[in-house]
C-alpha cells in the first residue's frame, strides 16, 4: 500500500514532457513515475534499452535497468527535481522524487546525487565511459 501511495505522489508530481522531446540522441527526462513504469516494463519483457547521446534528469534512472546498454559517447545529466508548469513542490514530494531516482542508481551515484545533486538545478554531467569503466553502467555490444 505504501508502495501505490508513493507511485501516486509521483504521477502528481510529474514533469509534463512532449514525446518529440525523447529521441535516440536526446532524453531530457520527463516524468519519475513514468519512468518508473517503463522500467518496469523493460525488466518484465527482458527488453534491452540502448542509450546514447544525453540522458538528462529522469533518464538516468536506466541505471537501474539490467538490461540497460549505455554507448560510450553518451552523457547523463543529474539535477534535483522539478514539476511541470514550475509549481511549488513540498518536501515530502521531493523526499519521494528523489529517494526513488536513487533507488535506481548504483551506490556511488545515489550517494552523491542525494547529498549534493538532487539539490541543485544545474546538471551535473558524467560521461557514460567514466560509468562504464567503474563498472557503473553495461557498454553496448558487450555481455
Amino acid at each position: 500500500m505504501a508502495r501505490l501511495a508513493a507511485l501516486l505522489c509521483l504521477f502528481a508530481c510529474a514533469d509534463v514532457q512532449d514525446d518529440a522531446d525523447r529521441s535516440p540522441l536526446r532524453d531530457r527526462g520527463g516524468s519519475v513515475a513514468l519512468r518508473v513504469i517503463e522500467i518496469g516494463t523493460l525488466e518484465a519483457r527482458r527488453q534491452e534499452k540502448r542509450v546514447s547521446g544525453e540522458c538528462l534528469s529522469a533518464c538516468t534512472m536506466y541505471l537501474g535497468l539490467s538490461t540497460a546498454c549505455f554507448e560510450h559517447d553518451a552523457v547523463l545529466g543529474f539535477h534535483g527535481p522539478r514539476l511541470a508548469f514550475d509549481l511549488p513542490m513540498t518536501g515530502m514530494q521531493f523526499e519521494a522524487i528523489t529517494q526513488t531516482m536513487a533507488s535506481y542508481y548504483p551506490p556511488r551515484i545515489a550517494r552523491q546525487f542525494l547529498e549534493e545533486w538532487r539539490h541543485s538545478c544545474s546538471f551535473h554531467r558524467i560521461p557514460a565511459s567514466r560509468l562504464i569503466a567503474r563498472g557503473e553502467a553495461r557498454a553496448c555490444g558487450t555481455d
